[in-house]
């Protein structure tokens, strides 16, 4: 059986989830939507209150309030624009990719943040979302893949 899984997971010291990411090469409303509602149905089946769905250009912040049960109340609680740096390119080689560089790339830049003395460098909407206490959890968790993932150099 394929059980569907995050992209990236941030795990406690004592191996609680902290956070759930979910990767999305493709852009725009409907793959976000769809990022979305696979991000409530991982959180609700994994017991995570906070995730990220990162959808090309995009990043959306989602809660679990955990005043109903089976994810029910969780909900969006912002959206910001990836930085530039960060968005897949515009080429043929990203287009033919299968997102695997993209969360890849996605997982070193919540290290980064994880490491960075303050956020001042982000965006203003980037900087906002990830306000203190989604910058806490990245800081006390371990960030790691949350599956295998096979390089292009291995193939």
């Amino acid at each position: 059986m394929n059980t569907a899984h995050p992209d990236i997971v941030v795990v406690s010291p004592d191996g609680d989830y902290l956070m759930i990411v979910e990767v999305k090469l493709q852009n725009g409303d409907a793959r976000r939507r769809d990022a979305i509602g696979q991000l409530k149905h991982l959180m609700a089946a994994m017991g995570c209150s906070l995730g990220l769905a990162v959808t090309g250009e995009h990043v959306v912040l989602l809660r679990d309030s955990l005043e109903r049960s089976h994810g029910e109340s969780i909900e969006v609680v912002g959206e910001a624009n990836l930085p530039n740096y960060l968005r897949p390119s515009a080429d043929e080689e990203w287009s033919r990719a299968n997102g695997l560089e993209f969360a890849a790339r996605v997982q070193r830049w919540l290290e980064e943040l994880k490491q960075a003395p303050n956020l001042e460098t982000l965006p203003e909407d980037v900087r906002d979302l990830f306000a203190e206490p989604v910058v806490s959890l990245l800081r006390i968790g371990e960030i790691r893949a949350a599956g295998p993932r096979w390089s292009r150099v291995a193939s």
